[in-house]
């Protein structure tokens, strides 16, 4: 029995030194099987980079958007370029059939003579265009619908949006009844017709034509635009010359460009991508300098003027929608004429895909306000006036016109002295370079003027630079009366109403009387002797 126990005992010693042998083995593969099933939260391989940077979720978040959105503007950059060929290819096509057109032999004056020699009455001459509203009156109502059995001598298309139909007359035929030879004229309207003669026009020119029609405007209008219907009106009954050529079209400014050196500037640049989103309180980024926009100050529809700032400047960008750099180039034709340029603002043009963005920067010490951020009182008017009566001397100094003047495109470049503001426009969208379109030579040729011409202040001859002694006067009456200016014509010529009659009164208003005056009816003189005299006129009463 003692030996029995001896043996189990040594048994249980013998199977507890193997347990406890055993137990550290068994804890170290639990510990090796958990380090192998632990896994991370989330896959590092997405957010680890080239040196073992490891981003965060919102980098990498980041990093998607900026990558989609470079593709979007990748996609965006290769469809304009392929519109843009597309566009060329056309054009070429256009200009190879115009080609082949003038060189087929003139048809149309073959058959004019063949109808002459056989004795019938000639066709008609090229089709007008009548206004059905105002023509309706003299056309006789029982002749509105013709019979079925006849050829109707006159056929009228069905007028448009805007009130235009087409005449077109035929031959009257030799067996009508109570017809003779020649009795070939239109009946009477109240409205001339305006024969349209596309043979003498060059492509550039016909584009004007249609744009004209259209009414497309790269102009803002002038306050004494109110009525947009008497405007259309006017529109209707404009001379030929003055819809010929529009001397503001972009076709015709780029030709204009390509023949001078804009382009080599060196404060001009040209960026091969679309135009960037400018809006406010967003920033944009230009030539390496980022620029904070702060709000909106015009919205001209194909344009927009913001406030914005640099690291140390404020300054002012125009934003169109149009990739010629007109502004750029009126800005330096007047900056390099100044006998002042040091203090004149610098003008930068980036030039995009599909627009530009203009950017002014005053002076050191200088800072831009609005033309209407100031005192109303006479002083601070009159101080106001002779920098614009400047301003408008040196542009036709340079035989540089404006043609839209107003307080929202113009802006003070001031250091803090009211006497020595400089007013200088933002916008361009109406200006004219006399030097490169020399064909302009009436304000018949100016779309901004067509008012004035309506009105009666200006002949349809009179010399361009007149339309900016128009502005001049309401940009003025504006910051004195804060109103529309209203002209009035009396036994002594043209005057603003509220400024009209010869009861007695101070000097400040007889000056005002006398300033009006000069400026609306300076027809047969010299724009820059009205505009010296007035500024030497003011300066002695203000100074």
């Amino acid at each position: 029995m003692e030996g029995l126990m001896l043996q189990v005992g040594s048994s249980a010693y013998m199977q507890s030194a193997y347990q406890s042998e055993a137990h550290p083995n068994a804890g170290v593969g639990l510990q090796e099987e958990g380090d192998a099933n632990k896994r991370s939260a989330y896959c590092k391989d997405l957010l680890i980079r080239e040196g073992g940077e490891e981003l965060s979720f919102e980098e990498l978040r980041a990093e998607r958007y900026n990558q989609r959105k470079q593709r979007e503007m990748e996609e965006k950059l290769k469809h304009l370029m392929e519109e843009e060929e597309n566009l060329t290819q056309e054009l070429e096509e256009k200009k190879r059939l115009l080609a082949l057109r003038r060189s087929q032999p003139e048809l149309p004056h073959r058959a004019s003579s063949q109808s002459s020699d056989s004795g019938e009455a000639p066709a008609a001459a090229s089709f007008q265009i009548y206004d059905e509203s105002q023509s309706a009156a003299a056309q006789p109502s029982g002749n509105l619908q013709p019979s079925t059995d006849e050829l109707p001598d006159d056929v009228f298309l069905h007028p448009d949006e805007r009130g235009l139909c087409l005449k077109i007359q035929h031959p009257r035929q030799p067996d009508r009844q109570g017809a003779t030879g020649d009795d070939t004229s239109p009946p009477t309207f109240s409205q001339k017709p305006v024969s349209i003669t596309r043979k003498k026009l060059s492509p550039i020119q016909e584009t004007s034509v249609i744009a004209s029609q259209e009414g497309v405007s790269t102009g803002t209008c002038s306050p004494l635009e109110e009525h947009p219907e008497e405007q259309e009106e006017m529109d209707h009954t404009a001379s030929p010359a003055a819809a010929a050529v529009d001397p503001c079209h972009p076709d015709v400014r780029r030709r204009l460009l390509d023949l001078s050196d804009v382009t080599s500037s060196p404060n001009l640049h040209s960026e091969t991508r679309p135009l960037p989103a400018v809006e406010e309180h967003n920033c944009v980024q230009l030539g390496g300098e980022v620029y904070f926009i702060d709000s909106r100050v015009v919205d001209g529809g194909s344009f927009s003027i913001f406030k914005g700032a640099t690291d140390d400047n404020d300054v002012l960008l125009k934003v169109g929608s149009c990739s010629i750099p007109w502004d750029f180039h009126q800005f330096t034709r007047l900056k390099k004429n100044s006998s002042a340029a040091d203090g004149l603002p610098l003008v930068s043009c980036f030039l995009f895909l599909d627009g530009c963005i203009t950017v002014y920067t005053p002076p050191p010490d200088h800072m831009f306000t609005e033309l209407t951020d100031c005192d109303p009182s006479e002083l601070s008017v009159g101080y106001k006036a002779i920098s614009l009566l400047q301003l408008v001397s040196q542009l036709h100094s340079c035989r540089l016109l404006h043609a839209a003047l107003q307080p929202s495109l113009l802006t003070c470049c001031r250091t803090g002295i009211t006497m020595s503001d400089r007013v200088l426009p933002v916008d361009w969208s109406s200006s004219v370079d006399l030097d490169l379109q020399q064909d302009v030579t009436s304000v018949q040729q100016l779309p901004s003027a067509q008012t004035y011409i309506s009105l009666g202040l200006l002949e349809p001859t009179s010399p361009p630079q007149l339309v900016d002694l128009m502005g001049v006067a309401e940009t003025v009456h504006l910051l004195l009366t804060n109103s529309k200016m209203v002209p009035v014509k009396d036994a002594c010529g043209w005057t603003a109403e509220q400024f009209s009659g010869d009861e007695s009164c101070d000097r400040y208003t007889r000056m005002w009387r006398r300033f009006f005056r000069s400026l609306l009816n300076a027809e047969g003189q010299s724009s820059l002797t009205v505009l010296s005299e007035l500024k030497e006129q003011l300066s002695t009463l203000f100074h």
